[in-house]
């Protein structure tokens, strides 16, 4: 079952200092965090923000290329959580048609702001986000410490 959500805030992560979204349920109280990139940030807020960049972004492009090609966007749907990473599908309609393309969350929302279509997260992907295993700041630490290269401590040292 799909539910409706809207952009509730975006900000960074702390832990990690990656930029977020944060996605709410319209009619209920779960809300999805999704980690993004830097750039849909932008494009995300800029939007929210209802700010006019000086040159139209890539996500602008693509909402013209979509539209010179006489498609129109109906919704997006967050589908799918899997090993952390989300999932997005855009459905576009052409005439009688409906073509259904992949692509990442950040990008659908960015896209789906620009186009006043709603934003949809399937029922599950809330269950499986509330499964999730958030890493601590130790466990963080813990995780970037056994990656390092001892050998860097040589050449540190040498320098």
């Amino acid at each position: 079952m799909l539910k409706k959500v809207e952009v509730a805030s975006f900000g960074v992560d702390p832990g990690q200092n990656i930029p977020l979204i944060i996605l709410k349920e319209c009619s209920g109280e779960r809300s999805l965090p999704i980690l993004i990139g830097s750039s849909e940030a932008s494009a995300i807020a800029i939007r929210a923000l209802d700010i006019n960049s000086e040159r139209p972004l890539t996500i602008d492009l693509a909402k013209l290329l979509m539209k010179e090609l006489g498609g129109t966007l109906e919704r997006v749907v967050v589908y799918d959580l899997v090993d952390q990473v989300f999932y997005a599908r855009l459905y576009v309609s052409t005439g009688n048609s409906m073509h259904l393309v992949d692509c990442r969350p950040s990008d659908a929302i960015a896209l789906a702001q620009r186009c006043d279509c709603p934003i949809f997260v399937e029922d599950s992907v809330f269950g499986k986000n509330e499964n999730r295993t958030v890493l601590s700041e130790k466990d963080n630490l813990r995780r970037n410490i056994a990656n390092l290269d001892t050998l860097d401590f040589g050449r540190y040292y040498m320098d």
